[in-house]
């Protein structure tokens, strides 16, 4: 846009440059020959005479068809136009214009006008075309670096913000060009929004953080009561429920501590294709007690990773695809290279999830309609969600008719 502006505003420039010296040369033209032809015309009807007039500003002389033009004229003449020459007359150091004038008795006279003043200006008339020329192509190249200098500013911004959206890195900020410019007081403003953020972010989890610890340590001592208990239905149920909130606390903070990015430092370069063959073995006993025909197609791909959180991430996908897939029905693990991008896709041939609820799974706490009435805590796919973010990864999920398709792009 900035490159086409330019463009155009430079073509209105010339345009107008053009305008101005047409106009102001077409004036000079058309006034100095309505002067010469009036000359031509008084002399005409003042008749045959030896002696021509003498008019202040105007110039006759007499021209010898036989002898060569005086040497002032031969030395500066320029034509100015079809029929009107232009010369500097020594005696007054004024320039005049000229038509040469044949009489009927075949005398050859040249009739001039002064035209110094006039060309003066006509000559100013041109520098102000030329600078007002200069003067729009200054404006319009200011008006390019300015619409440069937004455009590049304002990428920067989205580029950044991207960034954030991207990594969940929250401590990142916006880098302050300038304090003069209204982009820079908007990056100011946005770095300050950013922090509170960050500031909200931190309360959340460090309260759900603390919950969890805190909680944790009297429900592991009332389960280690319960344990002493004699035997009983009651025990074993009650024993159920304590894993089952010890479990939720612990998936809580793991989350949280993935979603820090606290463990970065456990990354290493793994072979993916190792890693899903020991999940598709850990889980084959299951799918053969459901009769699920569990097939893995997996490529020989390696990168840097976390071995363990991605096989727990897989290892949940993978359970819940075998979950809610009926018996005798198919679960596909397949892992593939598609230029820089790795895709590992787990498939099942289960119920399915609607349309609206697929933005919503990887949320934590989150239970579909048709999930609900199954053992769980809503946080599985949370901790998937948290892993593929942690290695620059997406998510996405697609109906796979019947069934889920859960593809992530590492």
């Amino acid at each position: 846009m900035a490159l086409v502006f330019t463009i155009l505003c430079g073509a209105a420039a010339l345009s107008l440059g053009y305008f101005i010296n047409y106009f102001t040369q077409g004036h000079f033209i058309e006034t100095t020959e309505a002067a010469l032809d009036a000359e031509i015309r008084y002399i005409e009807a003042l008749g045959e005479r030896d002696v021509l007039p003498k008019h202040t500003g105007k110039l006759y002389i007499y021209l010898d068809k036989n002898a060569p033009l005086p040497d002032y004229l031969s030395s500066s003449i320029s034509r100015l136009a079809e029929g009107i020459i232009v010369f500097n007359y020594p005696k007054n150091n004024h320039r005049y214009a000229a038509k040469i004038y044949t009489s009927k008795n075949a005398q050859r006279i040249l009739v001039g006008t002064d035209i110094t003043s006039i060309s003066k200006k006509f000559k100013f008339m041109q520098w102000l075309g030329v600078a007002a020329i200069c003067f729009v192509m200054l404006i319009v190249f200011a008006a390019y670096v300015i619409s440069v200098f937004v455009v590049t500013e304002t990428n920067k911004i989205a580029d950044t913000a991207r960034d954030i959206m991207n990594t969940g890195d929250l401590s990142r900020r916006l880098e302050v060009g300038s304090k003069w410019d209204d982009l820079g007081n908007m990056t100011i403003v946005l770095n300050a929004l950013l922090a509170r953020v960050e500031e909200l972010m931190t309360d959340v989890r460090q309260v759900s953080d603390n919950i969890a610890h805190d909680l944790r340590t009297p429900l592991t001592r009332m389960r280690s009561n319960i344990e002493t208990l004699p035997e009983s239905k009651n025990k074993d149920e009650l024993l159920d429920e304590a894993d089952h909130i010890l479990n939720t606390f612990n998936a809580l903070l793991r989350i949280s501590r993935i979603e820090a990015e606290q463990q970065k430092s456990q990354f290493a370069p793994i072979n993916l294709k190792n890693l899903l063959d020991d999940v598709a073995e850990f889980y084959a006993p299951l799918a053969e007690e459901k009769n699920i025909n569990l097939t893995a197609i997996l490529s020989d791909i390696s990168l840097n990773g976390d071995r363990d959180l991605l096989f727990q991430a897989y290892a949940n996908l993978l359970d819940n695809a075998i979950k809610f897939s009926p018996n005798g029905g198919t679960v596909k693990l397949t892992l593939t290279q598609k230029h820089n991008d790795t895709l590992i896709t787990v498939q099942d041939s289960g119920v399915g999830i609607a349309d609206n609820e697929k933005n919503k799974i990887f949320n934590r706490f989150y239970r579909g309609v048709k999930c609900r009435s199954t053992h769980g805590t809503g946080l599985g796919l949370s901790l998937v969600s948290a892993v593929i973010k942690l290695h620059g990864g997406t998510i996405t999920v697609k109906d796979n008719n019947p069934g889920l398709k859960i593809i992530t792009i590492l």
